[in-house]
């Protein structure tokens, strides 16, 4: 009888090791596909130029990206760097700034 409750005991311990690592799996998959989803949301939003008419959603898409808590904080400040860019009023249609870099 000894035997028989810890083959049990052990059946019962790999069941729930196997939910964890299924269910953190999970997890990271979803969260994968979220920032993967942002980070295309991210590029879109840069590609959008002054004048497109999809401008002025590319700036609300970057203020939303860059508040959101889960998107790492470097990702954030991208955001964040990226929205002063947009707003700069010295920068030219082209995205750039007209400064030498020389």
């Amino acid at each position: 009888m000894d035997t028989a409750l810890v083959t049990t005991v052990i059946a019962a311990a790999a069941s729930i090791a196997a939910a964890v690592v299924s269910w953190f799996g999970a997890f990271q998959a979803r969260r994968t596909a979220v920032r993967h989803h942002a980070w295309e949301r991210f590029t879109w939003a840069l590609r959008q130029r002054p004048g497109d008419r999809a401008h002025d959603i590319s700036i609300a898409v970057l203020r939303n990206l860059a508040t959101v808590a889960w998107w790492p904080k470097a990702d954030r400040r991208l955001a964040h760097r990226a929205l002063r860019g947009r707003s700069d009023p010295g920068q030219r249609s082209d995205g750039s700034t007209g400064g030498d870099l020389g």
